[in-house]
């Protein structure tokens, strides 16, 4: 699903009515692909006398490319502005938008600004007398303008969003294309801009123009199957490439005839044409003369909202079944599509809902409800979880090889047996021997008369003492070994503990400050090695260094809580802050509550010296449960005890505990209070 040529109609005409004229106060980076403009909307003519202030959302992220207005400020995943934002800063913030155009059937949308230039007099006059430079001192600065466009292409993988001065040459662009990946059009600042090649189709052996839907006919469009084919096309909007010729497919479907062929038409819009002619979006390419005129007016039908303007915005949701987000909400649901129509295609399909808006830019922020956020949350998430997981791995192995020297050391004993029977029995014994089978004296089981038999594997080159030394020496280092194991064992122990607490505060991080929090305590932790910065930070090292020991990360601020009783609950949500939360800011009487075998989170409840209703008891259990690796789980058990019983694990990081005394309550996991 992507934002097409019709959609995008529908945005740019709300944005001439909303924006036209508003001034651009500030441009910020939420993530490395997309930026956002607020703008200030003066007030109109009989409207209250305050603006109003609305964020533009411009995106080229390969999958999720898209130009819309949303109602919030959009969250930061960028620490940094990048280049091309401050650019932006530089020459549009001030700027009033005066148009908003779109090439016909394009996915290219043109925001044009008038920007002030600043200029100082004495520039443009340096030889002038003294008593004109006086007087134009007095004037000050003139004030002269220029128009830029900003140019947002939302044309999938190829997305870009490019600033042009009056001349159409480029000043700056999000993505930078040479030409060695593009000879046709050159992305690059001080380049002229060239927009994209038209759209193209393969037609009877050659590159053809692509049919107007809003004049198409039945007699082209059935023409069409037995001429199609052809070396290369071009892609909506996008660039002209050669391609590999198309597989035989099966069952040609008439809606990728109709993309192929119409300008500006996507699969969506296909669809829902072949549907309202024939009843059925996936129909073949088998038609009758009449069901060529019904598709065909269908077409051009839906083809004149691109003229008319006569929108009727729609979202269709899928509605989730019974589950853990049902319960909580019943009318969640997950998006499938949006356009600026009416989608017939959907009306007849079970389990799904169909939301009307009068605004697109509504219903398109609701359909991508910060999933480029999210994503680009999980850019940054997954070398931290790449990490983590490798070093989980590391500990697993050394677990099972401490295991394995563990069932290996019980067999010590066995060599002192061993070499006692060698020098009890060695006068049998001689040099060169490869084994020997001797009585086993110290069997349990022992007869007088008949005791069983032990072989014994010798070292031809040593005689029976010899033997029987090695087999001491090899006592002697399986029992120094076996005191320092269970320390090993410990140690290891304790290290999964604290990588897996890690890893689950890196999957509970919802912020990139949340993330940056995680990340500073892995590398306190060790596990991270910042690569080296520039000399000034390296100055700046050296001076925190030399004040004494360095100071470990905060884990910022817990989370606080009013339960429907009146409790004060405290969620710890990484490591230090279930230590604070735990050792620093409650009492002995206080109650604590923690998932049942997974890392999570810390929950006290503050009892004040009260006693805790149920419910208080329920709610702070939900919330150990979601905070807590087994969120997902449909019922997650949580064990409870006071504070007291809870003391720090031996050789554990911060918030690794263990505890007694201990009751377990079974819950569904929820964030909701």
């Amino acid at each position: 699903m992507y934002v097409d040529a019709i959609t995008l109609a529908a945005v740019a005409d709300e944005l001439r009515v909303l924006l036209t004229g508003a001034r651009v106060e500030t441009i910020i980076p939420p993530t490395e692909h997309s930026i956002a403009i607020e703008c200030y909307c003066p007030p109109r003519a009989g409207e209250d006398e305050k603006g109003q202030k609305r964020w533009l959302y411009l995106s080229a992220h390969p999958q999720l490319a898209r130009l819309h207005l949303t109602l919030r400020k959009p969250p930061r995943a960028v620490p940094e502005p990048p280049p091309f934002v401050m650019l932006l800063r530089k020459y549009l913030e001030g700027a009033r938008l005066e148009a908003v155009e779109q090439p016909r059937w394009e996915r290219v949308l043109h925001l044009i600004f008038r920007a002030r230039v600043w200029r100082d007099n004495e520039d443009k006059a340096p030889a002038v007398e003294a008593e004109e430079q006086a007087e134009h001192a007095r004037q000050g600065p003139t004030v002269s303008y220029q128009r830029l466009r900003l140019i947002a292409e939302i044309m999938g993988r190829t997305s870009n969003i490019v600033l042009c001065n009056e001349a159409g040459l480029i000043l700056g662009c999000h993505k930078r294309i040479g030409a060695d990946i593009n000879r046709y059009r050159v992305i690059m600042p001080n380049v002229p801009y060239v927009p994209p090649p038209p759209q193209q189709r393969a037609f009877a052996g050659q590159l053809l123009p692509r049919l107007e839907p809003t004049t198409v006919t039945a007699a082209q469009l059935s023409i069409i199957p037995g001429n199609e084919g052809g070396e290369s096309a071009s892609v909506e909007g996008g660039e002209g490439v050669k391609t590999a010729p198309r597989r035989k497919e099966a069952a040609p479907r008439l809606w990728q005839l109709l993309v192929r062929h119409l300008l500006g038409f996507s699969p969506l819009l296909a669809r829902e044409a072949v549907y309202r002619a024939l009843g059925d979006s996936e129909a073949g390419l088998e038609l009758s003369q009449e069901q060529w005129e019904e598709l065909a007016w269908n077409i051009r039908e839906l083809a004149a909202l691109y003229d008319t303007h006569r929108w009727r915005p729609q979202l269709v949701e899928r509605l989730e079944p019974a589950s853990v987000a049902a319960v909580e909400s019943e009318a969640r649901g997950t998006p499938l599509a949006f356009a600026p129509y009416v989608l017939e295609q959907y009306s007849a399909m079970e389990g799904v809902r169909i939301r009307e808006s009068p605004s697109i830019n509504v219903l398109i922020d609701d359909f991508y409800a910060r999933n480029e956020w999210l994503d680009a949350l999980e850019s940054r998430r997954a070398p931290l979880r790449r990490l983590l997981q490798t070093q989980i791995e590391r500990c697993r192995r050394r677990a099972a090889t401490l295991e394995e020297e563990q069932r290996a050391l019980a067999e010590a004993e066995n060599y002192r047996r061993q070499g006692e029977l060698l020098l009890t029995f060695q006068r049998e014994i001689e040099r060169g021997q490869r084994q020997v089978r001797l009585p086993d004296l110290f069997a349990a089981d022992v007869a007088q008369d008949n005791p069983p038999e032990v072989a014994i594997e010798l070292d031809p080159r040593l005689d029976a003492v010899g033997n029987a030394n090695r087999l001491f020496a090899r006592y002697q280092k399986m029992r120094r070994a076996a005191a320092l194991l269970p320390e090993q064992i410990e140690r290891n122990r304790a290290e999964l503990a604290t990588l897996e607490q890690l890893l689950t505060d890196l999957q509970l991080a919802e912020t990139p400050d949340e993330i940056e929090l995680v990340k500073a305590e892995i590398q306190a932790a060790g596990y991270l090695h910042e690569k080296k910065g520039s000399e000034a930070q390296a100055k700046a090292g050296k001076k925190k260094a030399g004040r004494g020991k360095a100071v470990p990360p905060g884990g910022g601020v817990p989370l606080y809580i009013q339960s429907r009783d009146g409790f004060t609950i405290l969620v710890g949500r990484n490591s230090r802050q279930n230590e604070e939360v735990t050792f620093h800011q409650a009492s002995g009487n206080d109650i604590w509550l923690h998932a049942r075998g997974v890392p999570g989170a810390h929950v006290i409840i503050k009892a004040a010296g009260r006693q805790v209703p149920q419910s208080t008891l329920e709610q702070a259990a939900r919330l150990a449960a979601y905070y807590s690796q087994a969120r997902d789980n449909s019922s997650v058990p949580v064990d409870y005890t006071l504070q007291r019983h809870v003391r720090h694990m031996k050789g554990g990081g911060p918030g690794l505990v263990v505890y007694d005394h201990e009751r377990t309550i079974h819950v569904r996991p929820s964030a909701f209070t």
